[in-house]
Parts: C-alpha cells; sequence; structure tokens
C-alpha cells in the first residue's frame, strides 16, 4: 500500500473513531444537553437546565406569557397556581444555585426573547453572599442559546459531542442509576420532589431528623458568632443591587409586571446572612422594587423543620401558602408569615427582625431553643403536606 493509501486509511478511521465517538456523547447526554434536540421530556436537577429551560421556551415560543426566575429555592413555586391567580401561563425558570448575575441574564432573555409580560423574581436571603457562580461547574455556566449567534449555538454543541472520557464514563454510569422519580417535566420548569415527598409521607419525624435539624446545632453555634458580612461580600451586594436595577429597568423598558418574594428560610440557615449589613441591603432592595414579599422573618412557620426539605429549602406546601398569601387568598394566610415591604414600613420592620434576632440568639445560648424545643407536626405553625402524599 502507498504512502497516499495510508494516509487516506488513517483519515478514514480517524472520521470514523471521531464520529463514533460523537454518537456515543449524543447517545450518553453528558448534562442531558442533547434532551431538547432529542425530543425527550424530562432532565435531571443537576443537568444542564439552564440551557435545557432556554431551548424549551424558543421551542414553544407564545406558549407562556410569564416566568418566575430564581434559585432552587424557588423550584417548588407552583406555575399553575400563580396563574389561576393572574390569568398568566407561567414558566418555572429556577436553576440550582441561584445568583444574580444568573437573575439578570435570564430575566433579560426572558423579557427579550420569549416576550414575556409577567416575571416574579424569587430571591433567597443567601443570595446575599455571591453574585456570579458560573465557575462552580459545566451545569452553571452561561448557555450559548442565550447569545443568540447560531456560531456559537454551534461550538456549544459540538463541544458536548466531544465531551472528555472521564465525563463521559461519568455521565454513563449515573444514566445507569437513574430512577424516574428523579425526572422533571420540562413543560413546567418546577421542582419535582417525588423521593422526598414519598419519604415524608413514610416517616416524617425521620425525614425531618435526617435532612433538616442534622445540621442545627452546628448552623446555631456558626449564628452566635457572626456579627458583619466580610469585605468581598460588600462587593457582591453592590453588584446584586445594581443587577437588581437592571432587571426593574427591563421590565419597565418593555411592559413587564415585576413581582419580587424573598422565600422562607429554616431557623438555622440564617447564620449566614443574619446581620446589620443584610438589613440594610434589605432595605435597599425595597427602594428599588418599590414593593417586596417578605417570607423570611422570624415566624413560626420557619421554626418548623416538617415544613423543610432541608435547612436550605422550603416544601411545596410552603410555596403554595406564600402565593395564597401573596394574592390574598382569605381561607390560607397566616397572621405572621409573610409580610409585604414597602419604603414605608422597612424601617418599623428591620427593627422588629434585629429584636427578634437578639431574641432568639439569647434563647439558644440559654437553652430554652433547642432541637427537642422545635415545633413538631402537631403544632399551629405546621403547613399540612397532605395535598403530596
Amino acid at each position: 500500500m502507498n504512502s497516499r493509501r495510508w494516509v487516506l486509511s488513517f483519515l478514514a478511521i480517524l472520521f470514523v473513531g471521531i464520529g463514533a465517538y460523537m454518537a456515543l456523547n449524543y447517545y450518553a447526554n453528558p448534562l442531558g444537553y442533547f434532551t431538547t434536540t432529542k425530543g425527550l421530556d424530562y432532565y435531571w436537577t443537576d443537568d444542564y437546565s439552564r440551557s435545557l429551560k432556554a431551548r424549551w421556551l424558543l421551542a414553544h415560543e407564545g406558549e407562556y406569557n410569564a416566568a418566575i426566575v430564581g434559585g432552587s429555592k424557588s423550584g417548588a413555586l407552583d406555575p399553575d397556581q400563580l396563574g389561576q391567580y393572574t390569568g398568566k401561563n407561567y414558566y418555572n425558570y429556577y436553576m440550582n444555585i441561584g445568583n444574580f448575575s444568573d437573575y439578570l441574564r435570564y430575566s433579560k432573555f426572558l423579557i427579550e426573547e420569549t416576550g414575556i409580560e409577567e416575571l416574579t423574581l424569587h430571591l433567597s436571603s443567601y443570595d446575599v453572599l455571591y453574585y456570579d457562580r458560573t465557575g462552580v461547574g459545566n451545569a452553571y455556566k452561561v448557555p450559548a442559546v442565550l447569545s443568540g449567534s447560531p456560531w456559537e449555538n454551534l461550538k456549544e454543541f459540538l463541544s458536548y459531542l466531544m465531551t472528555d472520557v472521564s465525563t463521559l464514563a461519568d455521565t454513563l454510569k449515573e444514566r445507569s442509576r437513574v430512577r424516574d422519580d428523579k425526572a422533571e417535566p420540562l413543560e413546567t420548569g418546577k421542582r419535582d420532589r417525588i423521593w422526598e415527598n414519598k419519604q415524608i409521607a413514610a416517616d416524617p419525624d425521620a425525614y425531618a431528623a435526617k435532612f433538616v435539624t442534622n445540621v442545627f446545632d452546628r448552623s446555631m453555634k456558626r449564628w452566635a458568632k457572626t456579627g458583619v458580612l466580610n469585605t468581598s461580600q460588600a462587593e457582591f451586594r453592590a453588584q446584586n443591587l445594581e443587577a437588581l436595577r437592571e432587571i426593574k429597568s427591563l421590565c419597565d423598558e418593555h411592559g413587564v409586571t415585576l413581582k419580587v418574594v424573598i422565600g422562607p428560610s429554616f431557623i438555622s440557615e440564617r447564620f449566614y446572612y443574619e446581620c446589620t449589613e443584610y438589613y440594610d441591603y434589605l432595605r435597599q432592595v425595597v427602594n428599588i422594587v418599590g414593593e417586596v414579599w417578605d417570607f423570611s422573618g422570624f415566624c413560626p412557620e420557619n421554626f418548623n423543620p416538617y415544613n423543610f426539605y432541608n435547612d436550605r429549602h422550603y416544601n411545596f406546601a410552603m410555596a403554595d401558602l406564600m402565593v395564597d398569601t401573596m394574592y390574598g387568598h382569605p381561607d390560607e394566610s397566616r397572621p405572621e408569615f409573610g409580610v409585604l415591604l414597602t419604603d414605608e414600613n422597612i424601617q418599623a420592620y428591620l427593627k422588629q427582625r434585629s429584636a427578634d434576632f437578639q431574641s432568639v440568639l439569647s434563647d439558644y445560648e440559654s437553652g430554652a431553643l433547642t432541637k427537642e424545643t422545635l415545633p413538631g407536626l402537631d403544632d399551629p405553625s405546621y403547613v399540612s403536606m397532605d395535598k403530596y402524599r
């Protein structure tokens, strides 16, 4: 065989090998990147949901005219429930490891590319600690589809067809262990907690002890030492507030109704942020937006571990109660759960919250507040999960 045939044979083998490797990656679907392309109607929460949801909405143009944007906590909000109150067809664009940099990116995408008329921006108090989380991993980077550039989309598509061998092997291993109860519907975007709800229904006490109160003492001890947010976080706070201003300006410019809500926080999560610096930050959030529904205060519901999936995430029943409270459902609201913050009441609210903060710290340090004294299923602060059993 002459040299020319050797070269042609080598090139043929090379191209066949590359094609086979691409086909294997397409089959393995690393990070769920090809889910939409393959016509699948579900994804897994750790996959590239930022890309999946964007491409889903572009492929279903005109079907949705409102959206939820927020971190993983906001995945509990029910688009159908919001639609019943607002008359809008909502989509839940929650994302794992939420941050203001992404909130701005995806709000801009939704407003300018999908034509939504209403945006519910769900904030977590935890957001105060960061601005941009794209460096966490591939599942959290900005998808090319947001650029609107066919060339950028092609480059990203090809990069996933050529995913490295290690990631491919891990993907195939993970796919073999995937359970049906980890699938989530792209049609609504809402987070699906099928596994957690089954575990809670089977043994709520064991579940709460294992997933909610398991870090209570460690967190509370750290909380007692927390007084201020550090210097770098001051920079993040400034960036967050500027991003919020841009979101508000975008909404005003395009005639989009903006609703801002801060979700519930279990009592032991607060050591990350509860301090005077956070209160000043919250004051500025209200000043920018005008009205903010805040469910993160020291209300009884936030002390009850049975209202949470873990120490960071409230459950579906709490999410339903939030929406009912925001829209004034006469039979569902609770007097201490949620407050509509405005420029007129923010000062009084923060003064009371600071006093509540000191009271809780005092109770913990004196031993009056322990895991054992937290309210239970028989306490009025419990929000029934019967609907999800």
